[in-house]
């Protein structure tokens, strides 16, 4: 099942499939949690929105008409939520303005200075993770190996290869930590699209 599309996966999970829709949230739920958590800048709430559109996904999934990705869906799905908790906590006025005008620029243009920026500083940090667990990073983040398949690759348990993972998405976020405001005047699709799948 890990190798059908989206669309494959939406055709089954509208069925009521429940492993259909287990791979498809294995599949993106990370990606935009990282995405809602350079922008409201708090792990909690960044799971607590991502949490909620999923259930919402399986909730209404009747009613839901996917044709593409189910990704293009979740990252428009993701954009409102984000605006809407921006809205609901009434941030500073200022960081609402720039995030609501990098949402809305999507699709017009990217700040490609920036882009190249914190594509460089993400490296950096790729760079500074001890030589294991910089491979297998870059086997499952990079070159798009399945947790199974870097296990199998490298002879590793999966539980090793998820550890490592998850310690290397911690120490990549936090060295990229002070640089987190910079992410708003990039847009989701040029930076998320490009350095984080």
């Amino acid at each position: 099942m890990h190798s059908f599309s989206d669309i494959e996966l939406w055709t089954l999970v509208r069925q009521g499939d429940t492993m259909a829709f287990e791979v498809l949230y294995n599949r993106y739920w990370e990606k935009f949690y990282t995405l809602c958590y350079w922008h409201v800048l708090d792990q909690d709430t960044a799971k607590d929105i991502v949490q909620e559109l999923f259930i919402d996904l399986w909730d209404k999934r009747d009613k839901i008409d996917i044709r593409e990705t189910a990704e293009g869906y979740l990252k428009v799905a993701v954009r409102n939520r984000v605006l809407n908790h921006i809205r609901s906590v009434n941030t500073k006025r200022r960081h609402y303005d720039a995030a609501r005008s990098t949402l809305e620029k999507e699709s017009q243009s990217e700040d490609l200075n920036n882009e190249r920026e914190l594509r460089k500083l993400y490296q950096e940090e790729i760079g500074k993770l001890p030589p294991r667990m910089k491979e297998i990073y870059m086997l499952n983040k990079e070159q798009g190996m399945s947790i199974a398949e870097v296990a199998g690759q490298l002879a590793l348990s999966e539980q090793t290869v998820k550890n490592q993972l998850g310690n290397a998405l911690k120490k990549i976020r936090s060295g990229l930590e002070h640089y987190r405001l910079l992410s708003l005047i990039v847009t989701i699709a040029g930076f998320f699209g490009k350095i984080l799948i």
